[in-house]
């Protein structure tokens, strides 16, 4: 169909009636294959597809990936979606209107699924009702068939429910890094770990790919010179500027000078690492969390577990007290505070290098479950008891886009999050049991426990 008359509708528009599926009974794509959607997909209010993680049935066949929204189908090339990493697991492309026709771009198109033709009898109604400007963003996540059972639940049961799903976690998280630690190295696998939480969801990937490149054992002989740590760190990384071609700030220009000799000696080559470098806080930069993870190492002298032995044996086997070990902030006489990158201060205060957030997400995701499991292992039932105790003392750690996705779907009004998670352990329940319910079944409530038919 041509492109006669512009269309009349945001690409928001669109994608509310996709979300709430005003669509008729048996949709009809363009090649002919009848639709019918298990799941919509996640709406995704960042870059990338506009819908992920949907599930569709095209015909008699099952596909699993993302959905994106255009108001034409012409969009798809003119926008370079085609060539884009981002958008190669799209499954099926919803338009307003399908206006390749016979062209040669049709030959390479997507499952086109062509809304004008498709809606619910009336729809009109739906554009005049609904503000796309104003469109509540709880209802962006609908709530699940399980929103019931949740409902008519008190909450000290719910509170029980979460506690327990959290543990469960707790428990999972430590064993993983114990059977990472079996196939490398204990120590190594910290390690890791310990700088994939330093990379934030941006960097995750890549700072545990620095950790790899850069081993402990690589480490260990710098392990008291902070300034050869950090050489290194940045040195592998790819993000040691070279002062000849590069200007930095008068403050770092008496250490650059000098780690450009450390790192002539040391000779270590970069790693071909790809740093996101875009958006995000400035106090989150890649820089600032390399140097957070230069200070931490020197902390523990490159040797996370006589470290962590060392928490213990202050702790004098109280909770209290072992978190104030994990959780005591670094140490830090370096101009870094107060610098954003190489080449930016940080504007307009400075900030500490790792805050307590992050270092308290550190404990609870890290440090915590690998001292439980650690313990378990070996049979120390007092060890694995206070590591339980202090991880369920930390307190509820600030809300992200999963547990914002997990309320969403599971409570009415989403608000009562704040009265049934008080503490982090309740938190980690309520995300443990969004992925291994709602994102291990698709969404498709007809086969998942919690669910109870009114």
């Amino acid at each position: 169909m041509k492109k006669d008359t512009p269309c009349p509708f945001s690409e928001r528009f669109l994608q509310i009636i996709w979300n709430e599926r005003f669509l008729r009974a048996r949709p009809v794509c363009v090649d002919g294959r009848e639709l019918r959607i298990v799941s919509g997909g996640l709406w995704n209010r960042g870059k990338g597809p506009d819908f992920q993680g949907a599930v569709i049935l095209l015909g008699d066949q099952l596909f699993r990936g993302d959905i994106e929204l255009h108001r034409y189908s012409s969009e798809w090339f003119a926008h370079g979606h085609q060539g884009d990493p981002a958008y190669s697991e799209v499954i099926l492309h919803v338009v307003w209107r399908d206006d390749l026709g016979d062209t040669s771009e049709r030959q390479t198109c997507l499952p086109t699924l062509e809304l004008h033709s498709q809606l619910l009898a009336g729809w009109e109604r739906l554009f005049e009702s609904v503000e796309a400007a104003f469109y509540p963003h709880a209802r962006e996540i609908p709530p699940g068939a399980c929103a019931l059972r949740w409902a008519l639940s008190d909450d000290e049961h719910l509170k029980g429910i979460l506690s327990a799903a959290g543990y469960a976690r707790f428990q999972r998280h430590g064993r993983d890094l114990l059977r990472r630690g079996m196939e490398m190295d204990l120590g190594q696998s910290l390690y890791e770990r310990i700088f994939d939480a330093l990379g934030y969801s941006a960097n995750r990937e890549q700072f545990q790919q620095l950790a790899h490149s850069l081993p402990l054992k690589a480490l260990l002989p710098y392990a008291q010179d902070l300034d050869a740590l950090l050489t290194l760190l940045f040195g592998v990384a790819g993000l040691l500027p070279d002062p000849t071609i590069t200007q930095v700030l008068p403050a770092l220009q008496p250490w650059l000078t000098k780690a450009w000799k450390i790192w002539w000696q040391s000779g270590l080559t970069a790693s071909n690492i790809s740093w996101n470098t875009y958006g995000g806080r400035p106090m989150n930069s890649v820089c600032r969390r390399l140097a957070a993870g230069a200070f931490l190492l020197h902390r523990c002298r490159c040797q996370p577990l006589d470290w962590l032995d060392k928490c213990l044996g202050l702790s004098a086997g109280n909770p209290k007290l072992l978190l104030k070990e994990l959780l005591a902030p670094l140490q830090n006489e370096s101009p870094w505070d107060g610098i954003r990158d190489f080449q930016h201060a940080l504007a307009p205060h400075p900030a500490t290098l790792l805050g307590i957030d992050r270092r308290r997400d550190m404990a609870l995701n890290v440090l915590l479950p690998f001292l439980g499991a650690h313990a378990e292992l070996s049979g120390d039932t007092a060890t694995e008891t206070l590591a339980c105790k202090a991880w369920e003392l930390l307190p509820r750690p600030q809300s992200n886009h999963l547990l914002q996705e997990a309320t969403m779907r599971f409570l009415t009004p989403p608000s009562r999050w704040r009265s049934l998670i008080t503490n982090a352990a309740q938190q980690q329940g309520m995300m443990d049991i969004f992925q291994n319910f709602c994102l291990a079944l698709d969404h498709d409530c007809n086969e998942c426990p919690f669910v109870v038919t009114p």
